[in-house]
């Protein structure tokens, strides 16, 4: 199963922020020209495939993705833009041993949340990443 984790490491390896300044699940100490990753709360109903789990050839990772920048509002929504963009155009790439099959994006284009309490400018997309489901799932230990 993809982990937000992954998805955090796929943002990065875009390299439009620095790895260290890719979050997820929290932004911590919200530095500007950062990128966080978040479970997209609404996500989608779930799907049990006819004849069960073993016949399910793929899976949903339903994500938030954030980009806090600076205090220009044209540059975040540059940043933003170039964000959704490679979400967007995302086909058959491979996340940490997960192959993407497709991204499909909830809006048009990034959509503004004006600023944080500091004066940053941030930008917010959610989309539903489509990837193949693994063989046979390992039984999670906790």
């Amino acid at each position: 199963m993809m982990l937000l984790k992954d998805v955090r490491d796929y943002l990065a390896a875009f390299g439009i922020a620095e790895d260290e300044h890719c979050y997820m699940g929290i932004m911590p100490d919200k530095k500007e020209k950062s990128i966080g990753v978040y479970h997209l709360r609404s996500g989608r109903q779930a799907v049990t495939p006819i004849g069960g789990q073993g016949n399910r050839s793929y899976r949903v990772k339903a994500v938030s993705v954030l980009v806090h920048w600076n205090r220009s509002p044209t540059e975040t929504e540059e940043a933003a833009v170039k964000v959704y963009q490679r979400l967007q155009n995302t086909q058959e790439q491979e996340i940490n041993g997960h192959r993407i099959k497709f991204i499909q994006m909830n809006q048009d284009e990034p959509v503004s949340v004006d600023t944080d309490e500091s004066g940053i400018f941030e930008y917010v997309m959610e989309c539903l990443i489509y990837y193949e489901s693994e063989e046979e799932e390992e039984e999670c230990q906790i």
